[in-house]
């Protein structure tokens, strides 16, 4: 896992992008869990150019929107810990 900080002024998909281009080679399948911020076709196609598979919700207003593997996203619903 890595992480960055950018201010809060600045877009994140920039960030994001030059973030995916520091992390290190990887083996076999690997998804890239993404936010919204960064569905845009510059960074999903540099993930899947460095071999991962994005999984990002496309935003409502696309056109033609793509399908991703929904149980690998994280939801409030599905976080939470049962209670006794």
């Amino acid at each position: 896992m890595t992480f960055s900080l950018s201010p809060g002024q600045d877009h994140d998909a920039p960030a994001g992008r030059e973030l995916l281009r520091s992390l290190e080679e990887h083996e076999g399948d690997v998804s890239l869990i993404m936010d919204r911020a960064y569905e845009g076709d510059e960074t999903r196609q540099l993930a899947l150019d460095l071999g991962f598979t994005p999984v990002v919700p496309p935003k409502s207003n696309r056109l033609n929107p793509w399908s991703y593997d929904r149980i690998s996203l994280p939801t409030p619903q599905r976080d939470r810990t049962p209670l006794p």
